[in-house]
């Protein structure tokens, strides 16, 4: 009787020990756990957050290859009967007062009608964002950048767009409407190539803005580069000259969960940009 005692008193003991020891393990693993399972819901919602902006510019760019600035830059946003401004201001209320909201902007892009190359491939990208993703603060400096490029037989930039007038020159198109907004046109006016549109001086690379807040990264040398190259491939020798059209959005993408913060290494938010290059034939030199 006592053998069976102590052996129960054993079995219990080895029990309670076994339970102590998982319960440690699982106080030791938990965290790891926590921490890995954070880690991919970050990772998520960044690839989440990107592939969705990726596909935003493709249909904008995809969009505007079909598209003839010639013919319509100088065309208002808003062409509804009775309208009081054409061409209204669409910066948010973040940057001018009273300002104009994501909603606001989104309603405008569906019921304003525009046909001008700028505001209808701004549109579509904008509406395949969802709406409040874009923000202008002080961390976040978002924005929609369109790029035209006309380029020669050779791979070397003969216009970069969008083209201001100067002086008493005519339209010919594709001048921008004198009432179009201001903010939306970035860069220098330095003639049809735009030779100051270099790595080091990439404020002066011209392109269209929605919110003016940013400009175009892609640098003439860079393109000519990429046009050049091709050209050494075999099959391409004789490619003709040509026109591109270049949607970038640009997003700060804030921390899911706020726990992988490292500085500059890994900042919040993390700066994103995506971009989408389409042939354009419309802008191929004359």
């Amino acid at each position: 009787m006592n053998r069976n005692i102590f052996k129960d008193q054993l079995a219990a003991s080895l029990s309670s020990s076994r339970r102590g020891q998982s319960m440690l393990e699982m106080a030791i693993l938990m965290p790891i756990l926590l921490l890995l399972i954070a880690g991919m819901v970050e990772v998520g919602a960044y690839a989440n957050d990107y592939l969705t902006l990726l596909d935003a510019v493709r249909e904008g760019a995809r969009f505007g290859s079909d598209l003839d600035p010639y013919l319509t830059i100088q065309e208002p946003f808003d062409t509804r009967t009775g309208t009081l401004d054409p061409f209204p201001d669409v910066r948010p209320p973040t940057v001018i007062t009273p300002g104009m909201t994501a909603r606001q902007l989104y309603d405008l892009c569906d019921q304003g009608k525009t046909v001008n190359f700028y505001y209808e491939i701004a549109c579509l990208t904008f509406q395949n964002i969802p709406i409040g993703q874009l923000e202008v603060t002080a961390d976040a400096n978002d924005d929609i950048v369109i790029t035209v490029i006309g380029y020669a037989k050779t791979g070397e930039i003969v216009r970069r767009w969008p083209l201001v007038q100067i002086g008493g020159e005519s339209p010919p198109l594709p001048y921008p409407n004198p009432n179009d907004r201001s903010y939306h046109f970035k860069g220098i006016n330095d003639g049809d190539a735009n030779p100051g549109c270099t790595a080091d001086h990439r404020e002066n690379c011209r392109c269209w803005s929605l919110y003016g807040v940013r400009g175009s990264l892609f640098d003439n040398a860079q393109i000519e580069n990429v046009l050049k190259d091709i050209r050494t491939k075999s099959g391409f020798e004789d490619a003709e000259a040509g026109g591109l059209v270049i949607v970038e959005v640009f997003h700060a993408h804030p921390h899911f969960t706020g726990m992988f913060t490292i500085g500059d290494f890994i900042p919040d938010p993390i700066q994103m940009r995506t971009y989408s290059i389409f042939p354009l034939s419309a802008a191929t030199p004359k």
